[in-house]
């Protein structure tokens, strides 16, 4: 399943690099995620690609920190990567600010080390519904908050994402 994760990651990867049109973006985020079992912050980077007017693909690949899960949950540790390729489609609120829908596919693999979910590493595929917002600096550079919901298989959960994007 890792080599799995990876030939996606570079195929997200390489269809954004090499588009020919529109604008391109590459960025970070700092992210935190939660739901009933664990929370955890996560650390990624992003390409953005505007395919056409106000519609664009962002593709990201996010590290979630080792978080031990609830006594209740059985009390083992986890860490995540996840990789997410989602269509966004920009509503402008003004020169420098935007709005945007946000809704693609994402797989999931978390590693843990317990015997209730089982020891090692373990893939879940789904999807990412949710919301965001934009605020160009300048030409250059942008800032973005995002709050998206994974629906993942044992797994759903709301993820807050803030983040900066340089112009290349």
């Amino acid at each position: 399943m890792k080599k799995l994760l990876v030939i996606f990651a570079m195929l997200l990867v390489s269809t954004v690099t090499f588009a020919e049109e529109g604008d391109k973006w590459v960025g970070i985020n700092l992210n935190y995620g939660f739901n009933n079992k664990f929370k955890n912050f996560g650390v990624g980077g992003k390409m953005q690609y505007e395919i056409k007017q106000n519609l664009r693909l962002e593709g990201a690949v996010n590290y979630f920190f080792k978080r031990t899960v609830s006594e209740e949950w059985g009390g083992y540790s986890a860490s995540q990567w996840d990789v997410n390729l989602n269509a966004q489609y920009l509503i402008h609120l003004g020169e420098k600010m935007n709005v945007y829908p946000i809704i693609g596919p994402s797989i999931m693999t978390y590693k843990t080390g317990d015997n209730i979910v089982g020891s090692g590493y373990h893939t879940r595929f789904g999807v990412n519904i949710g919301a965001g917002w934009e605020y160009q600096v300048n030409d250059e550079i942008k800032l973005n908050f995002d709050f998206k919901y994974q629906y993942l298989k044992d797994i759903d959960r709301p993820v807050f994402a803030i983040g900066a994007c340089y112009k290349l």
